[in-house]
């Protein structure tokens, strides 16, 4: 064997069974330590665990199982695990005693085979997070053996509702909550936006999800006709810089400021993504642009206000999103404005 390809195999297996394995399962140690570190401190409460950990969207559309879990059982500790990049979300609610990071998809798979919580809600729809170095998914059996899976989840609710199915909880559709701090209150306050403006986000983390970037673009350029400044929020963005009265606030705020500033907009306007549940988390009007997505012609993920009377789905038929001509999406918009003109 040449030095190279025993650096090769070295580095693989460095990767494969100390980074994806090894780590991973400390980390679950770690975390197992910690629950039981608190049942010793609280042995009178029950000790709960909750597994959603990704994506944000779906954190912020779980959010009332939360409250419910809280008010099944008042006198208990509750864990919710949850990637880094999302983990504000679970911070930042009271309702939530301890946030645990999954810092490796295998971290979570240990948790649900060999947790210590006195109960354990596993939201995670089953084949859908694959651990690709082991090639092991993580399993919900409880959703298996109500015939829940990622291709057809859609068929037995919204995804508030789903999530309650998968995880063996009551069902509800309120209206989920984001837990804004003063600190990100004051951070926009300082960057001095319009007072007339919508908020917009154009990707999603799937692309037929998403409309087309000229569409948007004319989409600015009529709203700033009609006196509205538009500002973007998202990781990214694809449209010209220098359209009048567009203003770029992509990937510079964190989840939670993002959700203020939708909050101060006028309306939304968006595709199916995470910056849309925090719309209707804060009460921002939404008009929201759908289509036929992989295997659903139609669906609805919202609760609460998006999933009754405040916001519009506009869709074409059976096209999937990408294919909304802009007219059918302007005629809604103009109306909208009408409408909240005259009233």
């Amino acid at each position: 064997m040449g030095i190279q390809r025993f650096i090769d195999l070295w580095k693989h297996r460095y990767n494969k069974y100390i980074l994806q394995q090894y780590v991973p399962a400390w980390r679950f140690i770690q975390s197992y330590l910690l629950v039981r570190w608190v049942k010793l401190n609280n042995p009178k409460k029950q000790i709960i665990g909750v597994l959603l950990a990704e994506h944000f969207g779906d954190i912020v559309a779980a959010e009332p199982l939360s409250r419910i879990i809280k008010q099944k059982y008042p006198d208990s500790k509750v864990f919710w695990i949850v990637r880094k990049p999302f983990r504000e979300l679970i911070d930042s609610n009271p309702n939530i005693d301890y946030t645990i990071e999954e810092t490796n998809l295998y971290q979570s798979i240990l948790t649900s085979r060999h947790h210590n919580f006195d109960i354990f809600y596993n939201l995670h729809m089953p084949e859908l997070r694959l651990h690709i170095p082991t090639l092991t998914f993580l399993t919900n059996p409880y959703a298996e053996q109500l015939g829940i899976h990622v291709k057809n989840y859609f068929e037995f609710g919204n995804l508030l509702e789903v999530f309650a199915k998968v995880g063996g909880l009551p069902l509800s559709q309120e209206t989920p909550k984001v837990y804004i701090s003063e600190n990100d209150k004051q951070k926009i306050d300082q960057q001095a936006l319009p007072q007339k403006f919508v908020a917009i986000h154009c990707h999603s983390n799937f692309s037929p999800k998403d409309w087309q970037t000229y569409h948007w673009e004319n989409l600015i350029q009529r709203l700033y006709t009609l006196g509205y400044h538009v500002v973007e929020v998202g990781l990214k963005s694809s449209l010209n810089q220098s359209l009048p009265g567009y203003i770029n606030c992509c990937g510079k705020f964190s989840l939670l400021q993002t959700a203020e500033i939708i909050r101060r907009a006028q309306f939304f306007m968006g595709v199916d993504s995470g910056p849309a549940h925090l719309a209707n988390a804060v009460g921002t009007y939404g008009l929201l642009l759908f289509g036929k997505f992989v295997h659903f012609d139609k669906y609805l993920p919202y609760s609460g206000g998006y999933a009754t009377n405040n916001a519009i789905m506009i869709t074409d038929g059976q096209k999937p999103c990408a294919d909304l001509p802009f007219e059918v999406v302007w005629e809604v918009v103009e109306k909208h404005i009408q409408s909240t003109s005259k009233s």
